[in-house]
């Protein structure tokens, strides 16, 4: 348990993929400060002024690398970089609407008004990029305590709850995510995978009308890390750990 972890000196490691800004950055700073090992994964990381920040203040326990996630051979390389590195928790956390959030995002991908390159880039951002990246950090998570996976899905992605259309090119590749999410709790039974609805959040993606601040969602999501098992592995699951519909 984390306590434990305490006692014995050993803090966890974190690795998060889109950690510059939004939730991922609220997930690196959080753990940061519970002073687990951070690795801040950013597109960009010398534009990243708050992640250095952190860095600074943090020190060594806190690392930031270079990572566009649709660069696979960048993945390849910090899977190998990492392979003697024990991974608790792995979020994948980076995603796109597109080039614009929330509500400009709506635009080109309605019915009647599909822009296909864009559905494309949203798709090899939410969909494979972190296909990619789970498997080939499946081993570094494995060799961890937590032996956690967390797939950053979305409501959006619920089919059960799709009740006012639109957004066809985020919503299929958050569903999409969830399918794959569950068929990965099927052959790693090492691992415990967790598609993840974190809540409707200020963030860029989620917009100004969203309801909830990041960093309380964050620290929900935390909270419930602590508190899942290999039982829930395969879920589809909100902040608070309660069962979202697929």
């Amino acid at each position: 348990t984390y306590t434990n972890c305490l006692k014995e000196n050993i803090m966890p490691t974190v690795f998060v993929t889109g950690a510059n800004r939004g939730l991922g950055y609220e997930h690196v700073k959080q753990y940061a400060k519970k002073g687990w090992k951070v690795i801040a994964c950013a597109r960009n990381p010398e534009q990243a002024k708050e992640l250095k920040e952190l860095q600074k203040k943090h020190g060594e326990n806190f690392i930031i690398e270079q990572l566009e996630v649709v660069d696979h051979n960048r993945i390849e390389e910090l899977a190998e970089k990492y392979n003697n590195t024990a991974i608790d928790i792995l979020i994948n956390n980076a995603g796109t609407t597109g080039p614009m959030g929330v509500p400009g995002a709506m635009g080109y991908q309605k019915i009647d008004s599909m822009d296909y390159q864009i559905w494309r880039d949203i798709l090899e951002v939410n969909l494979l990029s972190p296909f990619k990246i789970a498997t080939a950090f499946h081993d570094h998570v494995a060799r961890s305590e937590k032996k956690i996976l967390i797939m950053m899905s979305s409501d959006l992605g619920s089919v059960e709850q799709n009740n006012f259309g639109g957004f066809y090119s985020y919503r299929s590749s958050k569903s999409a995510l969830n399918i794959i999410s569950k068929g990965m709790s099927v052959d790693w039974k090492d691992l415990t995978v967790i598609a993840l609805a974190p809540g409707w959040c200020k963030t860029y993606l989620g917009g100004d009308e969203a309801e909830i601040e990041p960093a309380e969602s964050v620290e929900q999501q935390q909270e419930m890390f602590e508190s899942i098992t290999a039982i829930d592995s395969g879920k589809f699951l909100d902040r608070f750990g309660k069962e979202v519909a697929w």
